[in-house]
């Protein structure tokens, strides 16, 4: 995008022949001379997802009554933690005792 450097305006492309920028609200006009030319492409590279916690964080001596939302089973371990700023709640993660699905409350 570009503005315009007298009123601030955005400005509209016109295409063709004699491509240019120009603003709808007052005369400027920007005479675009030569077209920008990709060198280089890059294919980006997804990355790999880390679980905020794992397998081990979570122990197995507290445990409480939540559903399953995987399984459906009544039971879970789970674990309070801090893991964002300190005026907003904690999270509390679960862990299936049947199927070992791990989710998360906030």
């Amino acid at each position: 995008m570009e503005f315009c450097p007298t009123c601030g305006n955005l400005l509209r492309y016109e295409g063709g022949g004699n491509s240019r920028f120009f603003c709808s609200t007052c005369p400027y006009v920007a005479y675009i001379e030569r077209q920008v030319e990709i060198k280089k492409k890059q294919l980006l590279v997804k990355k790999a997802i880390e679980p905020v916690v794992s397998k081990e964080d979570i122990p197995t001596e507290a445990e409480t009554e939540a559903p399953c939302p995987r399984c459906g089973h009544d039971k879970a371990y789970f674990k309070s933690m801090q893991i964002r700023s300190a005026d907003e709640p904690e999270s509390r993660f679960y862990r299936c005792l049947k199927c070992e699905f791990t989710w998360r409350e906030e």
